[in-house]
């Protein structure tokens, strides 16, 4: 068989399904099958095209399974064959197949890759035709601008962000990029939660900046001071039995390459990590964020003395880092990390702090909890928080993964500032400027230790775009910004 190809297609599927059409013989199922088993995606692609053909012709009554349909489309994807991936969606849904996230999101990622993206922009502003939901979510989108050539930042990856954030703001059914030119990312506005209710400050003022600066150990070197504390609270670390031990190394969810194995870890008892006695937890308060939906800070989250413990805990247990490959092929380090699963007891205690700044339909903390050190320059670029289930440690020390199947799953983010001191390290959120296309207005938290920060996250249409912004040198020497993320629980389908 004549088949063609082409530098920007890879596949010239209207010559190729023109012979086929010629030798007027109906395509079978199997040829399709066939070449998905042996990975063949240009034959996967034409004998797909031509199946489909011969349904809207009305030559054959139904098409092949959606899930066949799917596997050549993430055969495209893998390939970066992006136009062929959009002719076979098309001929799809001509064809009455019901498309979903998962085929929308296949040929997204092709024709990000491809640098297609005004297509790209157009699959984004799609809704679901029973339900009017987006189909695809912002952490879809912002996986999708990684992809692009030249990376995230690059300024086609930037141009097709400002679109979707735009489009979904403005509710319009018809998205459109501007040039990458006209783009304009204004600089942050910097917002600090206050040291109690009504006593916010604005962001210039000196005297916030000096009390800020005095609420981090007077030691410079946080991290040092952590690991010395480490080995006095919590003896034994992760070589002995006295303070933690490795709970799981694999929670069932599939992994990056660049990833490596789950380390999940539990805490001997209840009261390995200190929390402040009854009678002397913090009086928590809440304060809405300006200019952000649905995110709120909590002040007097923790003490002092708590984020110390936590700080120490990871550096018992020790920290993680991820290998990231950029484009260049250079190999990047990214965030310190590790994981670890409090007890219910805990998890319990945090919850009462919180629980009646809540929105309706919350039903508690989650109890896995992920530690992040950011050192000098680290950055935890342009992301969206996914969601979680209700996980569970049981009295005999196991980790249950989904402790409610399905009936529990987290919809808020919640952010714990353990340290401060340090300049920059906000966490960032980046929005469409309304009836300015091209414009990008982020708003930043500043971390304060001891609070924290709810915002939604999920597939839920107001899950913010955010960054970790890079951390520097405070003017007394601090550079280590400790956070841990965690979520807070609603029952699926109330609030």
């Amino acid at each position: 068989m004549g088949m063609q190809t082409d530098d920007a297609a890879g596949v010239n599927i209207q010559t190729a399904t023109c012979e086929e059409h010629a030798k007027k013989s109906t395509t079978s199922v199997g040829r399709i099958a066939r070449a998905v088993e042996a990975d063949l995606t240009q034959e996967a692609c034409v004998a797909l095209d031509a199946l489909l053909a011969e349904v809207e012709r009305g030559e054959r009554a139904d098409a092949c399974s959606l899930d066949l349909c799917s596997k050549v489309l993430g055969m495209c994807q893998r390939a970066g064959k992006a136009k062929p991936a959009l002719r076979l969606l098309t001929r799809m849904e001509l064809c009455g197949l019901p498309l979903g996230p998962v085929q929308l999101r296949q040929v997204f990622f092709a024709c990000c890759a491809k640098g297609m993206t005004h297509e790209a922009l157009a699959l984004m502003s799609r809704r679901d035709a029973s339900t009017g939901a987006r189909a695809l979510g912002k952490d879809v989108l912002v996986r999708g601008c990684g992809m692009v050539p030249g990376g995230a930042d690059a300024p086609d990856a930037l141009a097709l962000l400002e679109g979707a954030l735009r489009g979904a703001l403005s509710n319009a059914p018809n998205w459109e990029l501007v040039p990458p030119e006209a783009l304009r990312f204004h600089p942050p506005a910097l917002w600090r939660p206050p040291e109690a209710i009504g006593s916010s400050a604005p962001a210039d003022d000196e005297s916030v900046d000096a009390k800020n600066a005095k609420t981090t150990d007077d030691d410079a070197d946080l991290a040092a001071a952590a690991e010395s504390a480490a080995a006095s609270m919590y003896p034994g670390g992760v070589t002995g039995d006295d303070s933690f031990w490795l709970v799981s190394d694999d929670d069932g969810r599939r992994r990056p390459a660049d990833r490596r194995a789950l380390q999940l870890w539990a805490p001997a008892s209840a009261h390995t990590i200190p929390l402040e006695p009854a009678g002397l937890e913090p009086d928590t308060d809440r304060v809405d964020v300006p200019g952000l939906p649905g995110a709120f800070a909590l002040v007097n989250f923790l003490t002092k003395r708590e984020t110390a413990a936590f700080r120490a805990a990871a550096h018992a247990v020790g920290w993680r880092k991820d290998d990231d490959v950029g484009s260049d092929g250079n190999r990047l380090e990214r965030l310190d990390y590790c994981e670890m699963l409090i007890w219910p007891e805990t998890a319990e205690r945090l919850w009462r702090r919180i629980k009646s700044h809540a929105p309706a339909g919350a039903v508690g903390v989650n109890a896995r909890l992920r530690l992040f050190r950011y050192g000098p320059d680290a950055i935890y670029r342009k992301h969206v928080d996914g969601s979680w289930p209700e996980a569970f440690l049981t009295d005999e020390g196991e980790y249950v993964v989904d402790k409610s199947q399905g009936k529990v799953r987290s919809r808020l983010t919640l952010l714990v500032y353990l340290s401060d001191g340090f300049e920059g390290g906000g966490t960032t959120f980046y929005g469409a400027v309304p009836g300015r296309p091209g414009e990008v207005g982020a708003v930043a938290v500043a971390p304060k230790e001891g609070a924290a920060l709810c915002f939604p996250h999920g597939d839920a249409e107001d899950s913010p775009v955010h960054e970790g912004s890079a951390v520097f040198p405070g003017a007394r020497g601090a550079k280590y910004k400790y956070i841990v993320r965690t979520d807070v629980l609603f029952e699926v389908g109330k609030g």
